[in-house]
């Protein structure tokens, strides 16, 4: 081969090697939005506005809470520099958020129902099954 015809052929195998990284692409992307889609599948499906809602109701109420916090239920640990303290910790764990809540808010985004498999299983544990 002389230079020309080797110039020729590199040029085409930049070419080919283009296109097969511009379909690679392509799979990749179509892979990944399937990925995505059966991460999501069987979720319950819900619009951005009420993610935002919701949202905003818990973090009003996670603010309540600490808000609201009795300082003996705080354990504070400072820190003494050289004319200077700090405080290095503050444990909260004593302050915590009541299910009850979190389900009130919930409840007021979704209507909640029992799931099947729980009825199954109070009913196969008083002994109703057969008769049924």
């Amino acid at each position: 081969m002389d230079k020309e015809q080797l110039k020729t052929k590199v040029e085409a195998l930049q070419d080919n090697l283009q296109v097969k990284h511009d379909e690679l692409t392509e799979v990749q992307q179509q892979l990944n939005v399937a990925r995505n889609e059966l991460a999501d599948a069987g979720k319950p499906v819900i619009s951005e506005s009420v993610v935002a809602d919701l949202t905003e109701q818990l973090v009003e109420m996670f603010a309540d809470v600490v808000g609201n916090a009795d300082p003996c239920d705080m354990s504070p640990e400072f820190a003494l520099n050289y004319n200077e303290i700090s405080l290095e910790c503050l444990d909260m764990s004593n302050i915590g958020v009541s299910e009850h809540d979190i389900h009130s808010i919930l409840e007021d985004f979704f209507a909640i129902e029992e799931d099947e498999d729980e009825d199954l299983e109070s009913i196969s544990s008083t002994g109703r099954e057969g008769r049924e």
